[in-house]
C-alpha cells in the first residue's frame, strides 16, 4: 500500500506528464488537400498555421494567423508540379524556400533555381512539433536541403532550421539563401549600417547602376513602402532581423549572425530584398536572409536558424511615425531586438 506521501510524490509526477503531453498537442499536424496539391502537411495550434507542400520542393505555402496568410502564392502556378521541364525553367510558386549563395557562381547550363521545386521528402518530427523536410538532392552542385520547420504550442513563433548539406565526394562552398515571397502593398523595415562598405548601405543589383527609390533610411532604420517598382538590393548590417507590415498583419524574422571569422556572400550582405511590379501575379515582395559562406567536405553539413513571428495589430500603418509605432510595439512583445531604437 502507497504511503501518503508517495502517493502524493505519484500524483505531481502524474499531473507533469499529463501538462507536458497537452501541450505537445496544442501542435497539430495533418496531410490536407491544399490549393489543388494533395498530401500537403498542415501544422496548426490555437493561435498559427503553416502548410508545406512536398510535390513543389517542400516549400512553406501557408504562414497564417486570424486566417490571413503572408506569404504569396502564385496564382497561376497553384496545384501544377514540374515534370519534363525541371533543369529547363523556373517556375515561381511563391512561398518559402531556399537556394544556395551567391547566384553570381550559377552557370548555364544548369540554372541552379530551376531545380528548387524538385520533389521532397517530408516526415513528422518525433515530438509531434513540426516537420523535416528533405529536398531532392541539387546533383551538379552536390548539395542537398533538410530543413526542420517547428511550430510553437501557443504562439505564432515557427523556428526554422535550415540545413545544407555536402552529399558529393568533393569540397562544397555555399551560403545557405532563405527566400521568402510575401503579399504586397506592404512596408519592408531592416537594420543599415552606418559603416556599410556600399555607398546608402546597400548594394544595388536592380536598377543596374540605378538607386533603390522605394527605401528611406531614418536613424539606421531602412523603410520601404511599396510603390510597385522593380527593385532589388542587399544590406550589410547584420543586425539578425528585418520586419514586415500589410495593414494588421505584422511579420518579423530574427536570427543569429556571426561578425569574427565569417565571410557572408556578395560583399559581406546577410539580408536581400526584392520588389515586383503588380502586372506580375499581382505583385510580391521578398524577404531574404543569407548565411555565411561554408567550405563543406563530403558528409559535412552547415545551418541558418531563423524565428519567425505573425501578429496582427490593432490598425495599420500609412505613416513612418506610425510605422515606428508599430516596430516598437512588436519590440514590446519580444519579436524585435530591445536595442533597436525605432524612432
Amino acid at each position: 500500500m502507497l504511503k501518503k506521501r508517495d502517493w502524493c510524490l505519484c500524483t505531481v509526477v502524474a499531473l507533469l506528464l499529463a501538462a507536458a503531453s497537452a501541450a505537445s498537442a496544442q501542435v497539430k499536424v495533418r496531410t490536407i488537400d491544399y490549393e489543388g496539391w494533395s498530401d500537403c502537411y498542415e501544422l496548426t495550434n490555437p493561435l498559427a498555421r503553416l502548410v508545406i507542400v512536398p510535390q513543389i520542393g517542400g516549400r512553406i505555402m501557408e504562414y497564417s494567423i486570424g486566417g490571413k496568410n503572408v506569404m504569396w502564392l502564385n496564382e497561376g502556378e497553384l496545384g501544377k508540379t514540374s515534370g519534363d521541364d525541371i533543369g529547363k525553367k523556373w517556375r515561381n510558386y511563391g512561398g518559402y524556400k531556399a537556394w544556395n549563395a551567391p547566384e553570381s557562381k550559377w552557370q548555364e547550363p544548369y540554372i541552379d533555381y530551376f531545380y528548387d521545386s524538385m520533389p521532397a521528402k517530408v516526415e513528422v518530427l518525433t515530438n509531434g512539433s513540426g516537420v523535416r523536410v528533405t529536398t531532392s538532392p541539387l546533383l551538379h552542385r552536390g548539395l542537398q536541403f533538410v530543413r526542420d520547420i517547428i511550430l510553437s504550442d501557443s504562439t505564432s513563433r515557427v523556428r526554422l532550421v535550415e540545413r545544407m548539406k555536402n552529399v558529393s565526394d568533393v569540397e562544397i562552398e555555399w551560403s545557405i539563401w532563405d527566400v521568402t515571397q510575401v503579399k504586397v502593398p506592404c512596408w519592408i523595415v531592416f537594420p543599415v549600417n552606418p559603416d556599410s562598405v556600399f555607398g546608402r548601405g546597400w548594394h544595388v543589383l536592380h536598377p543596374k547602376g540605378g538607386e533603390i527609390k522605394q527605401v528611406r533610411v531614418f536613424n539606421d532604420i531602412g523603410i520601404m513602402r511599396y510603390d510597385n517598382r522593380v527593385e532589388n538590393w542587399e544590406t550589410d548590417a547584420r543586425g539578425g532581423w528585418m520586419a514586415y507590415l500589410n495593414n494588421d498583419l505584422a511579420y518579423t524574422k530574427r536570427w543569429a549572425v556571426r561578425l569574427v571569422d565569417v565571410t557572408y556572400p556578395d560583399g559581406g550582405c546577410d539580408s536581400a530584398f526584392y520588389s515586383c511590379k503588380t502586372d506580375y501575379a499581382g505583385g510580391y515582395s521578398e524577404m531574404e536572409v543569407l548565411g555565411p559562406l561554408v567550405k563543406l567536405k563530403p558528409g559535412e553539413e552547415t545551418e541558418l536558424v531563423e524565428d519567425w513571428f505573425l501578429s496582427e495589430l490593432e490598425e495599420s500603418a500609412d505613416d513612418v511615425p506610425a510605422v515606428m509605432a508599430r516596430m516598437r510595439s512588436l519590440q514590446d512583445r519580444g519579436m524585435l531586438p530591445r536595442g533597436v531604437q525605432f524612432k
